[in-house]
């Protein structure tokens, strides 16, 4: 084969696959629908705007949007029609993008809690998602299921095709967690088991083929709580637990494999009666270096750690305590812009109020917190409280459980089968972009480490054409301006030191 055919049919292999990439990186988490029909569209810079959603519910939901931040469809547990406080009739409920019960969308078997539903992609089907619910306690639904949703049917408003299918039939803890495997189109779904004294984490392998249960972990903490919480680092390498008995807990996590190796402890102090130790919600800053953790008790207690000192619990920085009567928590969660979030129920000090009475309208219930630079560290992260109005509704502790559907391949890895570059035998790292899909600007850094102090980037297109080069000014979390660009599938390749980088970006519409 001659020089031209040879290029020409590289060409031809790279829209291919780049197409592939696109099809499983066209959705987004630019939608949050929670609380109290609390609507948010994001964008890069922040908040693009508030709109009115059907969810009523005290904890779970989930939503899933297009590219270009269409919302899609979402769902949440409790659904407010059917909830009677202290019964086992606990379900969940999904919407569609106009805010109707989607078709067939009604009684998801959950347990009405807090962090039971994320959405998921079918890899092999791009108009089809799984949602898969948890139930915490053994007498209302226990156990892991799935749904699946095909938005292909009622012209785009979608509908349940499957419901409730049991894959575990046993309790495990509240606190579902989902992040892309190392190829970049399949997923991992991961959960802890919530048998008495129980260490297992579980991973579920999502595929074109279907769903396989791998074989569970034992690593890590004894839980004997329905409350564990998981939260993964942006680039997907380390995984964070938490527990209500006082455990925060790192693992060392692999993309390609789905194993956790490497288990160190934060805090291991189970027993404790210290209420500044019932951890309840944690998230990573967008670098991954400090770790975010609220409490829930009658005071909620808002820390920071720093993952880079040798011992992260001494690093412990006290950001806020919130005293509202009645054992309050908060939730926290990092957005699409990297700020963290921050939502706390309001009671009467008498009973925890779900549904809200309708003269319930107060600072609490209207606002969220936030951490507009979470990756300074103390006091310099720049902590808000209700500092975020949410017009026309009221939030709870829910905030959604969304996974990062814009993360790309571990490029180089060995499982890195669905990616393909410029120069056969260039040695590449990772990049994170956020976002991705972008549409005026994106932020871009490495993994690990920072860029040099003479860094160079260029674009090129589908074809290998160059369509954009510039210079990084920033060390790390650099800014490039791509506004010019048509919406489509591009590379990204730095040239840091010696150290090339290369990642896939997504222009959205």
């Amino acid at each position: 084969m001659d020089t031209c055919k040879m290029k020409l049919f590289k060409y031809v292999i790279c829209c291919i696959l780049f197409s592939c990439y696109s099809s499983n990186a066209q959705f987004t988490n630019l939608n949050w629908a929670f609380g109290d029909s609390c609507g948010i569209k994001f964008n890069s810079a922040g908040i693009d705007s508030n709109y009115i959603t059907s969810v009523n519910a005290r904890g779970t939901c989930a939503s899933i949007s297009d590219a270009s931040g269409n919302l899609l469809f979402y769902s949440s547990s409790p659904d407010y029609n059917t909830y009677v406080s202290g019964s086992s009739n606990q379900f969940g409920v999904i919407f569609n993008k106009i805010g109707s019960v989607m078709q067939n969308g009604l009684n998801l078997m959950s347990s009405g809690w807090y962090h039971e539903m994320v959405i998921l992609p079918d890899p092999g089907n791009a108009n089809e998602f799984y949602i898969f619910t948890a139930g915490v306690t053994s007498t209302t639904n226990p156990g892991l299921r799935y749904s699946k949703v095909d938005l292909s049917q009622n012209g785009g408003l979608g509908a349940v095709t499957q419901k409730n299918i049991l894959l575990y039939p046993n309790p495990i803890n509240d606190g579902l967690m989902a992040i892309k495997h190392g190829n970049g189109r399949d997923w991992w779904l991961i959960y802890k088991h919530s048998d008495f004294q129980s260490d297992t984490i579980q991973t579920l392998l999502v595929t074109p083929n279907g769903i396989t249960i791998t074989a569970g972990q034992p690593l890590g903490a004894f839980i004997e709580s329905g409350f564990y919480r998981f939260a993964m680092n942006p680039g997907g390498t380390v995984l964070a637990g938490i527990s209500i008995r006082s455990v925060i807990e790192l693992f060392d996590f692999d993309r390609c494999t789905g194993l956790l190796s490497n288990h160190r402890y934060i805090r291991n102090n189970i027993g404790s009666t210290d209420l500044k130790e019932r951890f309840w919600s944690v998230d990573f800053s967008s670098s991954g270096r400090y770790l975010y953790v609220a409490t829930a008790d009658w005071t909620s207690y808002l820390f920071q750690f720093d993952l880079q000192n040798a011992q992260p619990w001494q690093s412990k920085v006290l950001l806020d305590s919130i005293d509202v009567p009645l054992a309050p928590a908060s939730t926290i969660r990092r957005a699409p812009d990297n700020r963290i979030y921050r939502s706390i129920a309001w009671n009467n000090g008498t009973s925890f109020n779900y549904p809200y009475p309708d003269t319930a309208w107060n600072i609490y219930n209207t606002h969220l917190s936030v951490i507009n630079s979470p990756d300074s560290g103390g006091l310099s992260c720049d902590y808000q409280p209700f500092s975020v109005y949410l017009p026309g509704c009221r939030t709870y502790l829910g905030l959604p459980n969304n996974p990062d559907y814009t993360l790309g391949p571990v490029i180089g890895s060995s499982c890195d089968t669905l990616s393909i570059g410029i120069g056969e035998n260039e040695s590449t790292e990772q990049l994170v972009v956020s976002p991705n899909p972008f549409r005026d600007q994106f932020t871009v850094r490495p993994i690990y480490g920072v860029f040099s102090a003479n860094t160079n980037y260029e674009m090129y297109d589908m074809l290998f054409k160059k369509v954009g080069e510039g210079r990084i000014e920033a060390e790390n979390n650099a800014m490039i301006r791509a506004e010019n660009l048509l919406p489509g599938v591009y590379l990204l390749k730095l040239f840091s030191g010696a150290k090339p980088f290369r990642v896939k970006i997504v222009k959205a519409e």
